[in-house]
């Protein structure tokens, strides 16, 4: 099974700053009538600190009720469904079901993901350069984005829930910010640990240890084998319904606007984020945990390859530390049958007083 995983991964893998802008402007805004439906949705896009990137924020909640300033979240994309919209797929939402239980819900995309401005390197070849958007640039655009959540919602600190590769970024963002966060979400969490499996690939024969000096600056890729891994992890056992792959599937194939037209079903990824996993990956971490003062949940499927194992004796900053592992889910549970346990421990866990 590693084996073939090695491959597949290898296959896959084949195929400037400046000051915060001051000015926080909406370049579009959508939202459903209220007397539709009481859920609303809001499609915005804010500047980054970089001069022209743009972030697109998509806001779920409940416009018939005020916003409770103790529940605002904001959801942090992963690197397999490159978009905040994977926070929202139709009859998995994370951000429909929590905006009826009173959250005023949050999701976004770094530069190079979705509906944001894509690097422009993205548009040569992928070869052509080195990989674009890193953790140093994904920590400039939430930045942007929850300084923009404060002001619009008048609030003090947000809730963050990072998923992968954005419990990645959420974590160095409370690590450097923590006056900001309230409480901090880890879902299928890597920090630092030994992972060869999805290194080794990303190497050659010649430099074996060392990431490839010739990795692309991006990837360009369908869904079987974005997600290969998912039914890696799933192997025989029946998680996840036709109904849920299927809409999975949409979700993903329109997460790069701009290859719609030109090359049909396949999405370009920036490989920044890889770059950043192949170091966490080969235990080398990028920041700190022991710097995280909020409170803290890690909460991972037990058949998750990815998420780190070892986690909790790590966050040594913080008084409250929970760890929850849920059975017979993968990395990617919030679209299997026992995502609803990881929506009830997470509500659970930000609607305590602790």
């Amino acid at each position: 099974m590693k084996k073939l995983a090695v491959g597949l991964l290898l296959s896959l893998l084949l195929l400037p700053a400046c000051q915060a802008t001051t000015s926080q402007e909406v370049i579009s805004k959508q939202q459903t009538p209220a007397q539709q439906d009481p859920i609303q949705l809001e499609e915005t896009k804010v500047p980054s600190w970089d001069e022209g990137v743009q972030l697109y924020l998509r806001h779920k909640f409940d416009g018939s009720k005020p916003i409770d300033k103790k529940k605002v979240v904001l959801f942090l994309e992963p690197f397999s469904v490159p978009t905040a919209k994977a926070f929202d797929v139709p009859g998995y939402s994370w951000m429909e079901e929590y905006a009826k239980k009173g959250y005023d819900t949050w999701a976004m995309d770094f530069r190079g993901f979705g509906d944001s401005t894509r690097p422009k390197e993205m548009d040569a070849p992928p070869t052509s350069n080195k990989p674009v958007v890193t953790h140093e640039e994904a920590l400039k655009d939430l930045t942007a984005v929850v300084e923009y959540i404060k002001k619009t919602q008048k609030v003090d600190k947000v809730h963050l829930v990072g998923w992968s590769y954005g419990a990645v970024i959420a974590g160095k963002y409370a690590a450097e910010q923590p006056q900001n966060v309230d409480k901090l979400v880890l879902h299928g969490f890597m920090h630092g640990f030994e992972l060869p499996f999805m290194t080794e690939p990303m190497e050659t024969k010649e430099k074996p240890g060392q990431l490839n000096e010739q990795f692309p600056a991006y990837q360009v890729v369908d869904f079987a084998k974005g997600m290969h891994h998912w039914h890696m992890m799933l192997g025989n056992k029946q998680l996840v319904t036709d109904d849920a792959m299927k809409k999975v599937q949409e979700v993903f194939e329109q997460a790069d606007p701009a290859t719609q037209k030109q090359m049909g079903k396949t999405i370009r990824r920036p490989h920044g984020p890889l770059v950043d996993l192949y170091y966490i990956w080969k235990n080398q971490p990028l920041y700190d945990l022991g710097k995280i003062k909020s409170p803290v949940l890690i909460i991972r499927g037990n058949l998750d390859l990815f998420a780190e194992k070892e986690v909790l004796s790590k966050l040594t900053g913080t008084k409250v530390k929970k760890e929850v592992i849920i059975p017979d889910a993968t990395h990617w549970v919030l679209y299997e049958k026992n995502r609803q346990q990881l929506l009830d421990e997470v509500d659970r866990f930000l609607s305590s007083e602790k």
